[in-house]
């Protein structure tokens, strides 16, 4: 039922992970599916693989972010 509303009306993502300022991951509020952005800019399902992709990118984003923090 969660998932026929999503279907007639479309989901209603919120923002449940931010991994940079352009990818980020989304959960449904109504159904729960998960997506995160490509490398294109559009959502797409959130799969192991994807969750892997992100948690290295995350980390090296806060990498670089604190690098260049110590450089100024």
């Amino acid at each position: 039922m969660k998932h026929l509303y999503c279907r007639l009306f479309s989901h209603d993502f919120i923002v449940k992970n931010e991994i940079t300022k352009f990818v980020k991951e989304y959960q449904c509020l109504r159904c729960g599916i998960q997506s995160t952005t490509s490398d294109t800019g559009e959502l797409i399902p959130l799969t192991d693989k994807r969750r892997e992709i992100n948690k290295v990118l995350k980390k090296l984003y806060n990498k670089r972010r604190k690098i260049k923090q110590k450089a100024y």
